[in-house]
């Protein structure tokens, strides 16, 4: 019980090194969160989509609209090259 407490107060405060890697990898962590989040609602698109075509809706109509959703892609391939 004492190892245990001794390692709990000898925590050292954080240095200039360590702030500098807490800000990348918080840049990080957004840049990733902005990758999941198009990405999640691109997904939600597309899952519509295919339902509209198991629905019945003409081909046509999805390639145009899904072609909609194109700058959407970019941001996402965007996003991902940033990484």
């Amino acid at each position: 019980m004492r190892r245990i407490s001794l390692g709990m107060t000898s925590r050292r405060t954080i240095d200039e090194l360590d702030t500098d890697l807490l800000a990348t990898l918080d840049e990080l962590d957004k840049r990733l969160y902005a990758v999941l989040s198009t990405t999640t609602r691109y997904r939600n698109i597309l899952g519509h989509e295919i339902q509209r075509l198991r629905a019945g809706s003409a081909p046509e109509v999805v390639r145009a609209l899904l072609l909609h959703w194109e700058p959407l892609r970019r941001q996402i391939r965007r996003l991902a090259h940033d990484l």
